[in-house]
């Protein structure tokens, strides 16, 4: 079933209409975005959790002329799944998303996290669903993109400044994506983060393949880390696990080169040491310096947590996933 969506529609309504009458599970939900600002109500939280295959894009293909923007946070709905502009639950069986813009407009008025900061884009909230987005463009602050189960993000754009990526996720690909690093709103004396990865044990987690880290320059003295530790990985655990892959990716010199941080030991690292596999690993790295060239990142550089892959290993991996 097709819908045209026109600014002036609301994708709530649509989604609600679909619940009421729902369509045999194989058939697939097709939602046209025309292009424009599909502004949601403010606190909107639009939800889609049937097992219909779902596939959202723009007419235009063009993200940057289609949006779905609106303000969520946890100070408005209490946990994770409830605070993002939109979320997809634990029936969802196969969602794509291609070609527009999802914006949460929160912006940062207090320092507890807990009071209100984290605000998703998306909350892939399914563990055994898989989410395939291109073409997007995923912005917002704290806790931009979140997912279980398995993902697959390709030419895609996702902006943020702490732990912009994270989630329980099994595994969850980006290729040929930009992760940009944005200012702080409250001042940039605060480190930055991309990532906080909480893994299910033993699996791939997230992998970067052929990925542009960017960033906002936050002054000499400001730390921006690629990822850095939730602490409560353990070797039973069934998640939580610090596992982040970067293969053939260029990193601005804006970040910090040691890329991984347990914040001066306060966070426990799981597992200790990265392997081809799970935890902290990278292949094929490169710094993007202010001029543009490009530099061969040193292995002795990072932090003490981190592995570098053989070719061999990175060629495994990407195989795997």
């Amino acid at each position: 079933m097709t819908f045209n969506l026109i600014t002036n529609d609301s994708l709530a309504k649509i989604f609600a209409e679909i619940s009421d009458s729902p369509l045999p599970s194989s058939e697939e939900i097709h939602i046209i975005l025309e292009d424009g600002e599909h502004k949601g109500l403010e606190q909107e939280r639009l939800f889609y959790d049937l097992a219909n295959p779902l596939l959202i894009e723009s007419k235009s293909g063009k993200a940057e002329n289609c949006a779905l923007r609106s303000e969520n946070c946890e100070a408005f709905h209490k946990d994770t799944e409830n605070r993002a502009v939109i979320t997809f639950g634990q029936n969802c069986t196969s969602v794509t998303l291609k070609n527009f813009t999802i914006e949460n407009t929160h912006v940062k008025t207090c320092e507890d996290a807990s009071l209100g900061n984290q605000a998703e884009a998306i909350c892939f909230h399914c563990p055994k669903g898989k989410l395939y987005c291109e073409g997007m463009r995923f912005l917002s602050r704290q806790d931009t993109i979140h997912v279980k189960g398995f993902s697959h993000f390709k030419n895609c754009y996702v902006a943020g400044d702490v732990d912009f990526i994270w989630g329980y996720c099994d595994t969850s690909v980006f290729e040929k994506c930009t992760l940009h690093t944005i200012a702080d709103n409250r001042g940039n004396d605060r480190p930055a983060y991309v990532l906080q990865s909480r893994a299910l044990n033993g699996r791939p987690g997230f992998v970067f393949v052929d990925c542009d880290f960017t960033a906002e320059n936050r002054g000499k003295e400001a730390q921006i880390f690629i990822g850095r530790s939730q602490g409560t990985g353990k070797p039973d655990s069934l998640d939580r696990w610090d596992s982040i892959a970067l293969v053939n990716c260029r990193i601005s010199d804006l970040y910090d080169k040691a890329l991984w941080t347990d914040e001066d030991g306060r966070r426990a690292v799981y597992p200790e040491m990265g392997s081809m596999m799970v935890g902290w690993r990278q292949f094929g790295t490169k710094i993007c310096n202010g001029d543009g060239s490009l530099t061969a990142y040193d292995p002795s550089w990072q932090e003490k947590h981190g592995y570098t892959m053989s070719e061999e290993e990175a060629r495994k991996l990407l195989k795997l996933i």
